[in-house]
């Protein structure tokens, strides 16, 4: 395999431009070979930094750093394809004349290609930030890999990242690879070799046990919360969850919340919800209403201002994770919690499952159902009030 270098260079034996600027070539050496290729910039003299070989401009810099990444990343899928390295390969490269078999190019610009395909197609935005939450922890898991890479192996591995790295539950873990798995099949219905290891992988199972905070934990949380410094990615975390402990929001609708939403006047929220596209109307409980004062407390906002900070939702759920545990709270606790929180305490004080079903935005009262988790401590609770079985039957 031939061997080559990459190194940038202005050229100052070609004329000046009009605008006193010399052009930036990149020079590409392969094995004794060597041909300057033009990057379509240019640098005046005093600019360009001798010593270094490259532009004292940092804007400029990363503009030609990207560059010879590009052309690197063409280089090395070339030799990966089995292709041989000549300055002729190099050329077609910038010239467009470039074959890159499909299965050998970058699987994450598929990955966002599609995205963009499916919301062009006017797919729910919800469904298309659960895709770009799963391409974020894929990012995270590997930086980049090529469509022929896809592999049981990988998939396998990918799988022992999001539970041991990043904490997820088997029913947090089941949406990310059905995301995987549909791209997978889009990318064999478009004829591109590619194996689907989802014939082999067994999936998470997404029937999972419904997590909730009692009474007794979210009290633990709150008091534990008031350790923080206010202005702490912390503090502000733990009371947007608990926020949304005390009104339903989904993760969604609380980053999405600005105070035109908020009616105080009447203690309500009124919002269009960003899953459903339907309106909710639901109360704007005290400890709800507390939290929402103390951030507007001697600020001057705007109705369109966002209400809570823009954290993205996997800094958000490993935050609970970690703070949770360190409140004494054993649970494996994610946002979402939240929504289970304020169903399961509702129904624990009696109050009715249709009212439960509205505030939450449900289309229906079975959705509603599934939310609460019914377990001792509900069926403890929800006795206290009953007298039908307190003594002898009457008729």
């Amino acid at each position: 395999m031939a061997e080559y270098s990459i190194c940038k260079c202005i050229r100052t034996d070609k004329p000046l431009k009009r605008n006193g600027k010399y052009p930036i070539y990149l020079r590409v050496r392969v094995g004794f070979r060597d041909t300057k290729i033009p990057t379509n910039l240019d640098a005046f003299p005093d600019q360009w930094d001798k010593r270094k070989n490259e532009p004292k401009n940092k804007a400029l810099l990363i503009q030609l750093n990207k560059k010879v990444l590009d052309l690197d990343l063409h280089i090395n899928r070339c030799l990966a394809d089995g292709q041989e390295l000549t300055l002729d390969l190099i050329r077609d490269f910038y010239s467009g004349k470039r074959k890159v078999k499909p299965e050998f190019s970058s699987f994450y610009d598929y990955y966002l290609d599609f995205v963009e395909r499916k919301r062009k197609e006017g797919i729910n935005p919800e469904t298309i930030r659960v895709y770009m939450t799963t391409y974020n922890v894929m990012k995270e898991f590997r930086k980049e890999f090529r469509i022929c890479d896809v592999s049981l192996s990988l998939i396998e591995k990918f799988d022992d990242h999001m539970r041991d790295v990043n904490g997820n539950s088997s029913g947090g873990r089941n949406p990310k690879h059905k995301n995987l798995r549909t791209v997978i099949l889009d990318i064999q219905k478009h004829n591109i070799p590619i194996e689907n290891p989802y014939r082999f992988f067994k999936m998470p199972n997404s029937e999972v046990k419904e997590i909730y905070l009692d009474k007794s934990e979210l009290n633990a949380l709150i008091e534990y919360t008031e350790k923080f410094q206010k202005d702490s990615k912390e503090y502000q975390i733990l009371k947007m969850y608990q926020f949304s402990c005390f009104c339903g929001l989904r993760f969604s609708d609380a980053m999405d919340l600005e105070w035109q939403h908020i009616d105080f006047q009447n203690n309500l929220i009124r919002k269009m919800m960003i899953k459903t596209k339907t309106e909710v109307i639901t109360p704007l409980f005290p400890m709800a209403c507390e939290i929402l004062l103390e951030k507007i407390r001697n600020k001057n906002i705007k109705a369109t201002d966002k209400i809570f900070h823009q954290y993205a939702e996997p800094t958000v759920n490993q935050t609970l994770r970690k703070q949770t545990r360190l409140a004494g709270i054993d649970k494996h606790i994610t946002y979402h919690s939240s929504r289970h929180t304020f169903a399961t305490l509702l129904v624990v004080d009696g109050v009715d499952i249709y009212k439960i079903s509205k505030y939450l935005g449900h289309k229906s009262v079975n959705m509603t159902q599934r939310y609460l988790k019914y377990d001792l401590s509900i069926a403890k609770e929800s006795a206290k009030d009953i007298s039908t079985f307190s003594g002898e039957l009457s008729e």
